[in-house]
């Protein structure tokens, strides 16, 4: 990304699905608070106005269903559809002007990019960083340092920052809760067979730390 003018957005904490989105200046920009319900769980993204741009219905054996402002419903793969195999994880859906782009890095252990079909997709004009581990050389065996994780929007980006913002949210709840089952399938292959069928279950389904 060699925009100039970069802005980044942290997620405090680190969760797609319960977390605000805060910019270098201090200002909370986005609110996303999910509702957890055996039946019914949504997903609701709120601007700085206290607006819901977007919510997610979360389903089992279907796709996530998204509202987008005040539209209908639609399956969350009617918005973004998947690319033809071999590039079978990257997403593509249009702006309100029919301008097209592209998520890539939607696969357990990648980080999401997204492109513009404007410049033949060459350049992310944004990228998720993720929260990462670092040593600490005053302290080597001591607690670690952590970087924060952000989503780093150029300005052609900010351009649809509310579209991006969602989008992202909602591809990396859905990128997160695939790893989070390969991960799980892992390890039960590896468990003992005493420990098989007990039941794995992750903090917020996997997708917060």
């Amino acid at each position: 990304m060699t925009d100039s003018s970069i802005v980044n957005l942290t997620l405090s904490p680190d969760n797609p699905v319960n977390c605000t989105l805060i910019n270098d200046e201090g200002k909370t920009l986005y609110i996303i608070i999910t509702e957890f319900q055996p039946k019914n769980t949504f997903t609701t993204v709120r601007n700085d106005g206290n607006e819901v741009i977007a919510s997610l219905q979360w389903r089992d054996n279907l796709p996530d269903r998204v509202t987008l402002g005040t539209a209908k419903p639609i399956s969350l793969g009617d918005w973004m559809k998947k690319s033809l195999i071999p590039f079978k994880d990257d997403l593509s859906f249009s702006d309100d002007q029919g301008r097209r782009y592209k998520w890539k890095g939607n696969s357990p252990g990648r980080n999401l990019e997204l492109y513009s079909e404007e410049d033949k997709y060459k350049e992310p004009i944004a990228a998720f960083h993720k929260r990462r581990r670092l040593p600490n050389p005053e302290n080597p065996k001591g607690e670690p340092i952590w970087t924060t994780a952000k989503l780093v929007l150029t300005q052609r980006a900010v351009e649809l920052q509310d579209t991006v913002v969602t989008s992202f949210l909602f591809l990396e709840k859905s990128r997160r809760t695939n790893e989070r089952t390969s991960q799980n399938s892992a390890d039960v292959r590896a468990a003992p067979l005493s420990v098989v069928g007990q039941g794995y279950r992750a903090r917020d389904q996997g997708i917060g730390i």
